[in-house]
């Protein structure tokens, strides 16, 4: 436990009005909404799930109703980590339909561990927002406990999303390390809502007023002074600033690179430190399954318009895949290139493809779900992808090759820019930033 003067120095007050709400599940019965609003109820969380299979059979009914009294509602989920991530995001995205405005933004109830670590647990929760947020367009709100948070998710900082703080009985709650104030409170479980006549109900605040309240669940727009919703580089740049930028005579995108993501469960993915291009490489095993469970994704942003030579590094031993596939989306669509990675310890040709400057949707993607079985251990690398410019001025062979003069700022995606800056950098040993 901690001691009073750490939980003093943890609890964190209102900083202004409060309005007062509920959340509620089908332990609540079936509800009278227009009572519940008679009594100032001004807003109210309703759960959809438990878990991927634990579904509220009351969903439907609780969140029409809190509409059509005139309350506020938005709709949460019981999150369990050790269940399919995106299979309870999607499950949750499903019943909540198209995002309506007006509603509060999604809830992530993050108050099981399901015995996995710390690290993983963190991963998972962002991995639910990174797949739920890209589709309603806001920014999801977490509720948590302050000791549950301290002692199973640890120090990540989630604080550029709302918290909903669970401390009963306290006027100013505890708030967990990296968040300075709380969006709503849970400060009891225990109240006699007029309405509901089945069990007792949580109770909570806003801290805020309710216009605060309404503003949550807008969708944003360029020109608030953050990059959130479906904003990306591309549709608001001024507040988007792009992972990196392959610069106009081509580039290298390492796994170490911002522009890199490994995908799916993070349990299955491995790091290696002393291999593959920079000292580093990521890899998985591959699957027989129908769907990916995990894949490596390379998103990318060209300086230049133009039509580019596209590179994988497949090093070995890590190379074991026979059947990969590449997912290479450009300008001209998405084609799907295969691979047997075993075949090349270092470099080895996906194609020519013309890409748009910028971002626009472009990628390249390669899953784990090759067709080798799981059982067989084979091993499926994700490290870099090259891009060599064909045409224009900046095309090898008319010097039109300039080196990013400041890397570690957005102006690339490797350690230099052009096709043969990357290579002969690493060749001189200079040291890439990680950015793990």
């Amino acid at each position: 436990m901690l001691s009073k003067t750490e939980q003093a120095a943890g609890n964190v007050c209102a900083d202004g009005p409060t309005i007062e709400g509920i959340d509620v599940s089908r332990f609540q019965g079936t509800i009278d909404w227009a009572k519940v609003a008679g009594a100032g109820k001004k807003f109210a969380w309703i759960q959809i799930s438990r878990s991927l299979t634990d579904i509220d059979a009351k969903f439907e009914f609780n969140f029409a109703g809190a509409k059509a009294n005139g309350i506020l509602r938005g709709a949460y989920q019981r999150f369990h980590p050790g269940q399919d991530v995106i299979g309870q995001a999607d499950l949750f995205l499903n019943k909540l339909g198209p995002f309506q405005p007006g509603d509060m933004p999604p809830m992530l109830d993050v108050e099981d561990a399901d015995g996995l670590p710390a690290a993983t647990i963190a991963a998972k929760v962002k991995q639910w927002i990174d797949h739920v947020e890209p589709v309603v367009g806001v920014k999801p709100i977490i509720y948590t406990g302050f000791f549950f948070w301290r002692d199973m998710v640890g120090s990540a900082d989630f604080s550029q999303y709302p918290l909903w703080i669970a401390n009963y009985s306290a006027t100013c709650p505890l708030v967990p390390d990296k968040w300075t104030r709380w969006a709503f409170h849970q400060y009891s479980s225990t109240v006699m809502v007029p309405g509901i006549t089945e069990n007792t109900t949580d109770v909570d605040k806003f801290n805020g007023s309710l216009d605060d309240l309404k503003a949550l669940g807008a969708k944003p727009m360029c020109g608030d002074g953050t990059c959130n919703g479906g904003e990306t580089a591309d549709s608001c740049p001024a507040e988007c600033r792009p992972c990196g930028v392959i610069a106009p005579g081509g580039d290298i995108v390492d796994d170490s690179s911002d522009c890199f993501s490994a995908g799916g469960d993070p349990q299955f993915i491995r790091h290696e430190d002393t291999a593959g291009i920079g000292g580093a490489l990521q890899w998985t095993h591959t699957t027989d399954l129908p769907n990916p469970a995990n894949f490596g994704l390379w998103n990318l942003n060209f300086a230049e318009a133009g039509t580019y030579r596209v590179e994988v590094s497949t090093p070995a031993p890590f190379n074991q895949s026979k059947q990969s596939v590449y997912k290479i989306k450009h300008a001209g669509g998405t084609e799907n290139v295969p691979v047997d990675q075993s075949s090349v310890d270092g470099f080895q040709v996906l194609g020519e493809f013309a890409f748009d400057a910028g971002g626009q949707n472009q990628s390249v993607r390669v899953d784990d779900n090759t067709g080798e079985p799981n059982s067989t251990n084979t091993q499926l690398v994700f490290d870099a992808v090259r891009f060599t410019r064909l045409d224009g001025p900046s095309a090898p062979g008319d010097g039109g090759m300039n080196p990013d003069p400041d890397p570690d700022l957005g102006g690339g995606c490797s350690a230099a820019g052009g096709a043969g800056w990357p290579m002969l950098l690493l060749l001189l040993g200079l040291r890439r930033r990680r950015t793990r």
